[in-house]
């Protein structure tokens, strides 16, 4: 099985910037990236129901072919999780498909540098979102705002 993956970061500051919230596949995610934060001390990282909306609607678009697989879009994203977070200091965001489980897509994500540097970095909030398009091939969005 392939499994393809990107990764994708920017901070914005002014001084120093649908499956539901309960869905196995995504409580899946969101544990393994906390218990791989968890491994290297850092805080958990806490999930929003807004920003899963926010990631569920990439993947779906990618899923969908209404977008092409990566961060097309991204300034989208980071401009609505900046409207809904109102502590909001930076944006991140992982991409990917292929993996079945949520450990599996982290394992991929933390064994590559820029998804590794997402997952460590300083966020306090994640959203998380999957689709599958018509080949069951599952996509995942994974953003993380501080």
């Amino acid at each position: 099985m392939k499994a393809i993956y990107f990764s994708l970061f920017l901070f914005f500051g002014i001084v120093s910037f649908s499956p539901a919230n309960d869905s196995p596949l995504i409580s899946d995610v969101v544990k393994h990236t906390n218990q791989f934060r968890k491994s290297k001390g850092m805080p958990p990282l806490t999930d929003r129901e807004d920003l899963n909306k926010i990631a569920q609607k990439h993947s779906e678009d990618m899923a969908k072919g209404r977008v092409a697989f990566g961060h097309g879009g991204f300034n989208k994203r980071f401009s609505e999780a900046r409207r809904k977070v109102d502590d909001f200091i930076s944006f991140a965001e992982n991409v990917a498909y292929g993996p079945t489980t949520g450990k599996e897509v982290v394992t991929m994500w933390k064994n590559s540098a820029g998804h590794r540097s997402n997952l460590l970095g300083k966020f306090k909030y994640i959203g998380v979102g999957t689709a599958t398009d018509r080949q069951g091939r599952i996509y995942y969005t994974q953003v993380f705002v501080n």
